[in-house]
């Protein structure tokens, strides 16, 4: 079994795949657009609306990370904090590159730091909304 992740936005899933896959040295392989499946008459959609993100992924060290973007025939998009993004690595060095890059436009909740049970921890909400908390592990 796995759990996976799957990031919803407004209309920036593009771009957000972009900035992440840079990050991560990942590249999406499977972007599928709401214009490359017939939806029929159900969900008529103009041209900017066919453009967007239906489901996409890349890869996050070794796991699944998925996204589309939501067109207003779906559900209204509300930016919350119910989901957080737990990066946890041995490698130090890479941790804080990880920060460092994500904390571009981010609202740093606490910088990395010594915690009681690790030597770095540090989290943030990036650009695009997406808490983040980065563990350092032995």
């Amino acid at each position: 079994m796995t759990l996976g992740v799957y990031i919803n936005l407004k209309t920036e899933a593009r771009e957000a795949i972009a900035f992440y896959g840079e990050i991560f040295g990942s590249t999406c392989e499977d972007l599928m657009t709401y214009g490359s499946i017939d939806h029929g008459d159900e969900f008529p959609m103009d041209e900017a609306t066919k453009e967007l993100v239906m489901n996409a992924s890349i890869q996050i060290e070794g796991q699944t990370v998925m996204f589309s973007d939501t067109p207003a025939f779906m559900s209204e998009l509300v930016r919350g904090n119910n989901v957080t993004l737990v990066l946890e690595t041995t490698d130090g060095d890479k941790l804080t590159r990880y920060f460092d890059a994500l904390s571009d436009g981010a609202t740093k909740i606490m910088p990395l730091q010594q915690t009681f049970w690790s030597e770095k921890f540090g989290q943030l909400t990036d650009k695009y909304g997406v808490g983040w908390s980065f563990n350092l592990t032995k």
